[in-house]
């Protein structure tokens, strides 16, 4: 099996075959080729991998954009708790978590975020949205 490179930018290699090579099995010489047949690795995943650990780059935390924000570590905690317990509401298992994500994504100073975390706890007195 014969390989030639195509015109190519410094940075990309194309390799081109004859549809008779492509048909012919992968020779040892070339073996370093059958890992793109290993499609699996390549596939979307969830927020979670099969291992059951966090998946911080997935699209739904906006490609990890959430993780490396500002607030992102306020994020990973919040997310962390909610993902402890399947069964419990993440508002009730984690008010702090959630107060301090919020908080530091509208740039809310300690008082009021002290005035949140508190509300969020007690469920007597609605939270009231200031200006």
């Amino acid at each position: 099996m014969l390989f030639r490179r195509a015109n190519c930018e410094k940075r990309e290699d194309v390799l081109q075959i004859s549809f008779e090579e492509f048909q012919k099995p992968i020779s040892e010489k070339n073996s370093w080729m059958k890992s793109f047949l290993e499609t699996k690795k390549y596939r979307p995943t969830g927020p979670r991998f099969e291992d059951g650990s966090i998946n911080w780059q997935c699209s739904c935390m906006a490609g990890g954009s959430l993780v490396a924000h500002r607030c992102g570590h306020y994020f990973r905690t919040l997310y962390t708790c909610m993902s402890s317990e399947e069964n419990a509401d993440a508002a009730v298992k984690c008010p702090n978590q959630f107060v301090d994500w919020v908080a530091c994504m509208q740039n809310l100073p300690t008082e009021r975020r002290e005035q949140m975390r508190q509300a969020m706890l007690s469920e007597t007195e609605p939270l009231s949205v200031q200006k």
